[in-house]
């Protein structure tokens, strides 16, 4: 009995010895826990008629509440630091520094992070109030959009209203993040936003050449394809037995400006290139724009090759040199277009050069074996013939 007795009054000495802390620990989380709610909805009361938070969070079914999100993070705070003071209202002190330093880190932190989110909203709201005038007085511009041959809905005003807008927000931003003073995620951001920020002059510039050669490439191949017309170059590809590849849409002077408006953007585009500093892409680019100089070269030689074998055709029948021959002399010209053709678009030299020769040797063979062997006769009688009608004007 009296060891029981000794137990229990040490065990009523032990409790009534804890029982004030605990009671002050209840009491703290009691408050604390009303306290963080109060300031969860008064925050979110707040920060819910900010139209800036609004609109950052997005529209439809995916909008983010940033108030009661913001609201909440506060409140989990609140609640973090409460329980801490219970637990140090309890006596447990040492399990509780790490969470006390790292704690303390985040609330060292917080200025940091309110001025950063201050700069930001300052840049934000001056890059509005920037733009939107901005945006207003470029309205007229609008209207040229169409003939720019950018399309009747494209807004050259929302443009440049976005431009001013980044001119002004991003240095802002390069600040906030300053402002934020850490290293490890400051740093790679501020690297980033002076990158695009150095990089703004090249990519205007690329811009302004890209928009200058369209303009003037326009105004030049509208020109062209009025000259072709007026000349009636839309009639050669039906000179030229390819009228079915052309039409009312398509004639061959639409589709000769638009050949040469592609060959104007593309050298542009190098231009762009090489003044965004891209020379690797410039290069193949250029390579790309030489390539198809040679390859429109073999196809203007293969266009006026068709157009004069068919003449050269059309002229031996009328002379009444024989639809054989005609054809023989036109299949002459076409091979030797066709040689020269594809010698121009760099397609395989050496094949070309071989294939010519080759063609070339073939028909020089089969004439003399004609003359040679079995045709001796047939042949003298054409010599004879041939002789004869050139004897013939002398004698007259």
């Amino acid at each position: 009995m009296d060891t029981l007795k000794q137990l229990w009054s040490s065990l009523v000495e032990k409790l009534g010895e804890a029982l004030p802390s605990v009671l002050g620990a209840v009491l703290v989380l009691v408050i604390g826990y009303i306290l963080a709610g109060m300031v969860r909805r008064g925050l979110a009361q707040l920060l819910g008629k900010s139209k800036f938070l609004e609109k950052l969070g997005g529209d439809g079914e995916k909008k983010v509440k940033i108030n009661e999100l913001a609201a909440g993070l506060v409140y989990y705070l609140v609640v973090l630091y409460v329980l801490i003071l219970a637990l140090e209202v309890m006596g447990v002190s040492s399990v509780l520094d790490p969470v006390k330093n790292m704690f303390a880190g985040f609330l060292d932190t917080v200025p940091n992070i309110v001025a950063a989110a201050l700069i930001g909203f300052v840049g934000y709201v001056l890059a509005q109030l920037l733009s939107a005038p901005t945006r207003a007085l470029a309205s007229p511009l609008d209207k040229y959009s169409a003939k720019l041959g950018l399309g009747e809905s494209f807004a050259i005003s929302k443009l440049i209203g976005q431009l001013v807008f980044l001119a002004v927000f991003l240095p802002l931003l390069i600040a906030a993040l300053d402002a934020l003073g850490i290293e490890s995620i400051s740093g790679p951001a501020t690297d980033m936003v002076q990158s695009l920020l150095a990089a703004v002059p090249m990519i205007l510039a690329a811009a302004v050449i890209l928009a200058v050669a369209y303009t003037l490439g326009s105004f030049v191949t509208t020109m062209l394809q009025q000259l072709l017309a007026n000349v009636g170059a839309d009639g050669i590809p039906g000179k030229i037995g390819v009228s079915s590849w052309f039409g009312e849409k398509a004639t061959f002077s639409k589709v000769v400006a638009k050949v040469v408006l592609v060959f104007i953007m593309v050298a542009a585009t190098t231009a762009a290139l090489e003044k965004l500093g891209m020379a690797q892409i410039s290069a193949v680019v250029n390579t790309l724009l030489v390539f198809l100089g040679q390859v429109a070269l073999g196809l203007l030689i293969l266009a006026v090759g068709a157009l004069v074998a068919k003449g050269v055709h059309g002229a031996m029948v009328a002379s009444g040199c024989g639809s054989g021959m005609a054809t023989l002399a036109r299949a002459a010209i076409l091979g030797l277009v066709l040689a020269m053709g594809l010698k121009a678009m760099g397609i395989a030299d050496a094949i070309v050069e071989l294939a010519f020769a080759l063609t070339l040797g073939s028909v020089a063979v089969a004439v003399a074996l004609s003359f040679g062997l079995g045709g001796r006769e047939a042949a003298g009688k054409h010599l004879e013939y041939m002789l004869a009608k050139l004897r013939k004007p002398e004698s007259e």
